[in-house]
């Protein structure tokens, strides 16, 4: 019996329990250990997947948003353009208006004058005189004038040659008036400013651009829904658009009916006019490069800028308006011309004056069949762009 005892001690229970219970433990703590992991990756899946799709979110929002800006941007340049358009059209006729009151009213003033003038005039006779014993003489002041305009002309001429560059000429001449004309002889290049959709002065020299033709800026053009807009003002817009903080680059052409440069230009290496006809800003004129037809083809099938509605080419309008205007003018002479102050003045149907300019006979005021009537009656253009 005592010998059983001693045999059935040699298994050590405490020991097999105390195995077993730890198997089992480390075992379940590997069970929670596997639990935990799977939730912190299942929960890092879903976190991803909510980055990206909140990602993709700004992603779209920003999108919006910049073509939200992109249009209220064009929206607000088309409305100050306009704005601005018709300011001036009023702001010239007030003009007109004051300068007419004033030549009326200082008229006697300049009778009540010509007494005191006429002293002056006498007394001006004595300036031979004084001139003979004056210590400056005349070749003097001749030279002092001739050394001015050296500086006043070559200026110009050599800051534009700066900026056309070796091989590059202009011609500068200063006109009565003090305007500032440059004839390129070959190339000029420098910072723009539109003046219309097709025409621009470059470095000082205003020139036109080459195979295209800018909407009239009376001329109505209607949008797809029948309403009008000022396409012209859009036109001269969108050339800003293209040159605006650029350096343009125009090479000499030749010559428009109305004496005005033709040029083709380019900004960083891409050509003006093409611009303009893809983004139907003008009209392409047929006898340029073949590419400006089919890219005005591509802008009338996508339906952009003027071809958007019922357009007509310039100078269909401008002979409509004629028509018309002839049919209501006395004897079909629809050519008003006007005298303002000491100018005399001639408006054609399509100008920004004509329907404020009042013929008066009285004043040495009439109505002209042409133009070439008009200039040899001693009238000048009201157009000056």
């Amino acid at each position: 019996m005592f010998g059983w005892r001693r045999r059935s001690e040699g298994f050590e229970w405490r020991e097999y329990v105390r195995t077993t219970v730890l198997v089992r433990r480390a075992d379940r703590q590997r069970r929670v250990e596997d639990v935990r992991v799977a939730a912190v990756e299942k929960v890092k899946n879903v976190a991803d997947a909510g980055v990206g799709a909140g990602r993709a979110g700004v992603s779209a929002a920003r999108s919006q948003l910049s073509r939200l800006l992109a249009f209220l941007g064009d929206a607000l340049l088309d409305i100050a353009a306009a704005v601005f358009s018709e300011l001036s059209r009023w702001a010239k006729f007030f003009w007109g208006v004051l300068k007419d009151s004033l030549g009326g009213l200082l008229a006697p003033v300049l009778g009540a004058l010509r007494v005191p003038i006429d002293a002056a005039r006498d007394k001006a006779k004595l300036v031979p005189d004084i001139a003979r014993n004056f210590p400056i003489k005349a070749h003097h002041l001749i030279s002092a004038a001739l050394a001015i305009g050296l500086i006043y002309v070559g200026g110009p001429m050599l800051r534009s040659a700066d900026g056309v560059g070796a091989g590059a000429a202009a011609i500068v001449d200063l006109a009565p008036s003090g305007a500032r004309q440059v004839t390129i002889s070959s190339e000029i290049s420098g910072p723009a400013t539109a003046i219309t959709g097709d025409v621009m002065r470059v470095d000082g020299a205003l020139v036109r651009i080459e195979g295209v033709e800018a909407p009239a800026p009376q001329q109505p053009c209607l949008r797809a829904n029948g309403r009008r807009w000022n396409c012209a003002a859009s036109a001269k817009t969108g050339l800003n658009k293209i040159i605006r903080g650029r350096v343009v680059t125009c090479t000499h052409s030749s010559q428009d009916d109305a004496g005005r440069t033709l040029v083709r230009c380019a900004v960083d290496g891409n050509d003006v006019a093409t611009q303009l006809v893809r983004n139907g800003y003008v009209f392409a004129v047929s006898s340029y490069f073949s590419s400006l037809a089919s890219e005005e083809t591509a802008a009338r099938n996508a339906k952009a800028g003027i071809w958007q509605g019922d357009v007509v080419r310039p100078q269909a309008w401008r002979d409509q308006t004629w028509e018309a205007a002839k049919r209501q003018a006395p004897d079909g002479c629809p050519i008003k011309g006007v005298v303002r102050a000491s100018s005399k003045v001639y408006a054609l149907p399509w100008s920004d004056a004509y329907a404020n300019a009042k013929v008066r006979p009285e004043r040495g005021e009439r109505w002209f069949c042409s133009e070439d009537e008009a200039k040899a009656a001693g009238f000048s253009s009201s157009d000056r762009s």
